[in-house]
């Protein structure tokens, strides 16, 4: 099955693309060497998604327990630089 990795960092931008078992967990798939580089790069803390929902352990399952679907994107979320209120604010 086809599965995706996303990172956007701010000089950086990483779109992956892997086909994997189904069984894969998100955890897993962290494990490869290609996501390990990047992951070692990143200056701030991990914060992982699938198909841009968080996966905290409240409403979404923890990584290691997270089984990946055909077609699903794994994203690692970097901290918004700005708040948007205030950008809204300062552009009007």
């Amino acid at each position: 099955m086809k599965v995706f990795f996303t990172y956007q960092g701010k000089a950086d931008k990483y779109f992956l693309e892997f086909n994997v078992s189904s069984s894969l967990t998100v955890s897993e798939l962290l494990d490869f060497e290609s996501i390990r580089s990047i992951i070692s790069t990143v200056d701030h803390d991990i914060i992982l998604a699938v198909n841009s929902e968080v996966l905290d352990g409240m409403f979404r399952p923890h990584p290691h327990k997270y089984r990946l679907r055909e077609g699903e994107r794994v994203e690692l979320l970097r901290p918004l630089t700005q708040d948007p209120k205030v950008r809204r604010v300062n552009k009007a």
